[in-house]
């Protein structure tokens, strides 16, 4: 039996919050929580990350402080 566990990382510094996640929109999510507050978005990308049969996502977000 082999189990997985789709846990998020989310890490920020120099202007930029990278996390990952099940859906884009979760990692985006989780990468926006690590952002310093009053922040401005600036840019969005997103990758995918094939994990056996299934995706999980990496997105970073640049923000202005």
């Amino acid at each position: 039996m082999t189990m997985v566990l789709w846990g998020s990382t989310a890490i920020a510094g120099g202007n930029k919050a990278t996390a990952q996640g099940p859906s884009e929109q979760f990692a985006t999510a989780e990468a926006m929580r690590v952002m310093p507050k009053g922040a401005t978005i600036t840019d969005t990308t997103c990758k995918s990350i094939d994990v056996g049969f299934s995706s999980r996502y990496q997105c970073t977000i640049t923000y202005t402080p």
